[in-house]
């Protein structure tokens, strides 16, 4: 059963989707008016864990990430810069849309544009004010706080509260300073719409109160974004969509704050750290682990240190899926083989384990503590294989394999770089590979031309195939030469791999490579 975290209800709450099989999710996107920072993808990346899991789960998902393209902060940025606020929101939509496809994550379902929904919106606020909830001054239609007896129930806020921190500031027409703004007058230079009440632009809040009914209906099933979002903007999101009598979102989940200097990254803080920044240094996997590192509610303190743990942490799990591709294609090598079955049943609760926390509110920290403890087994194991205390048992190493790719595949979190994941003596290459040779002689397995003792036709194909990231002939050729006791060349070819990028290793069993990612 899948629990979720109700910020609404302050409670772990199970899924019970308005449709049964089916859950719709929105989540709020950027404001394209800059580049987005690491804060900006934690919910991106969160939400697009979930939407993977529950489809694991057998959920029909549709996710709706909304990019608001027509707001105070996109005019102030054109005007700054002397520009039109279109081309502005334009640049940064583009700029979103290239930084998040270097994630590798698959594009959320619907990705709506705030400028595309203005007749629903218009529509919702007209709904307002036919129910007494909002009213026009000036061209600009406000919502009336105090008629939403149920406002603050997200946020736990009381409107006496609310008053002594609202500033006093001088709006002509308003009826209360807590009343908010659903629809803006037009101004010189802003972008503007017909309207019933003249010219102008909808107000931030009921741009996704009016996406997230257009596209999943009322009482849709989840609303999602960063915890800052609670007040005002889901807050105002509630009571616009709840006061105009359509049910809102029925779970609100909220993403922690990613940290940088014990401060929110923020762009007016000025603390922020770009995600195509990030991403020029480090692989997506590894920035996506990091987040996954951290529950998804917690906030997390950001840092090139703990990017490096990120790092450290993959290259754990890609170490293990080397080794055991390795063992198991040089298996014949073994001292012995035989049957461990406490590895293979330790695979299999590692699996059932990393599916109860995901189910328990996505709890991804507590999910990669058993892959990361399998992994721990898995070396201990090796050693007394190695030391000759315990058979080399293959099905029992493919069940841990198995397990490990199948979990990081939900997770997003690819074990291959890109490359092949290792490549030795008898294992297969990257796929494709074969193509970057011809010839037939090529095309056959650096094992059998090595079982065959044909060394000169390894020399003559081993840098092409290297060259493509196939390492399994140099391997081949260099574990030969060991045993010819001939050093020189086989420090050559060791010399050649790492340039191609390869890690390099000894073992009992031969030349091992690892793609560095």
């Amino acid at each position: 059963m899948i629990q979720l975290y109700n910020t609404l209800t302050q409670a772990k709450e199970p899924l019970t989707p308005r449709d049964p099989g089916k859950v719709g999710i929105y989540c709020c996107g950027p404001t394209v008016y800059n580049y987005i920072h690491v804060g900006n993808a934690r919910p991106y990346v969160v939400f697009a864990v979930l939407r993977s899991w529950l489809r694991r789960r057998g959920y029909e998902v549709t996710l709706v990430t909304n990019i608001t393209d027509v707001d105070d902060k996109i005019i102030a940025k054109a005007q700054a810069e002397g520009r039109d606020p279109a081309d502005v929101a334009a640049q940064y939509t583009a700029a979103y849309i290239e930084d998040t496809d270097r994630l590798g994550l698959p594009r959320p379902d619907i990705e709506p544009r705030a400028t595309e929904t203005i007749p629903e919106i218009i529509d919702l606020v007209c709904q307002l004010v036919s129910r007494g909830h909002a009213y026009e001054a000036g061209g600009s239609v406000y919502f009336r706080v105090r008629s939403f007896p149920e406002y603050g129930k997200l946020s736990r806020q009381r409107l006496e509260e609310l008053e002594e921190g609202v500033r006093v500031e001088h709006e002509p027409g308003k009826e209360d300073p807590l009343d908010f703004a659903v629809w803006k007058a037009a101004r010189p230079g802003e972008p503007s719409w017909d309207s019933p009440w003249g010219r102008g632009r909808p107000g931030w809040h009921i741009e996704c109160s009016a996406m997230g009914l257009r596209y999943l209906g009322a009482g849709f099933d989840i609303h999602g974004g960063g915890r800052d979002l609670v007040f005002p903007h889901h807050e105002n999101e509630i009571a616009q969509a709840e006061a105009a009598g359509l049910p809102f979102a029925r779970v609100w989940m909220h993403v922690g704050m990613v940290r940088s200097g014990g401060e929110k990254m923020a762009k007016s803080v000025g603390n922020i750290f770009l995600l195509r920044e990030v991403l020029d240094r480090y692989e997506p996997a590894v920035f996506i682990l990091y987040l996954l590192m951290a529950h998804y509610r917690s906030p997390l303190e950001f840092s090139a240190a703990k990017l490096d743990e990120a790092k450290a942490a993959l290259r754990r799990f890609r170490d293990a899926v080397a080794d055991i591709d390795f063992r198991v294609a040089n298996a014949a090598r073994a001292r012995e083989q035989g049957h461990w079955p406490d590895l293979t049943l330790r695979a299999e609760t590692a699996g059932i384990a990393f599916a109860e926390h995901m189910d328990d509110d996505l709890n991804t920290a507590a999910a990669l503590g058993e892959l990361f403890a399998l992994v721990g087994e898995l070396h201990r194991y090796l050693t007394l294989v190695d030391r000759g205390e315990a058979p080399l048992d293959t099905e029992a190493l493919l069940a841990v394999r198995g397990t490990l790719l199948h979990c990081l595949e939900a997770l997003h979190v690819p074990v291959s770089p890109g490359g092949p994941t290792v490549t030795a003596v008898g294992s297969l290459a990257g796929e494709g590979a074969k193509e970057c040779v011809t010839g037939e002689m090529a095309l056959l397995p650096a094992a059998r031309l090595a079982a065959e003792g044909r060394w000169d036709d390894l020399e003559l194909v081993y840098r092409d195939r290297l060259a493509c990231g196939d390492a399994s002939y140099a391997c081949a050729l260099r574990d030969h030469y060991r045993a010819e006791r001939d050093w020189a060349r086989a420090d050559r070819l060791r010399e050649e791999m790492v340039a191609a990028g390869f890690e390099v290793r000894d073992t009992p069993q031969g030349t091992q490579v690892v793609p560095r990612g």
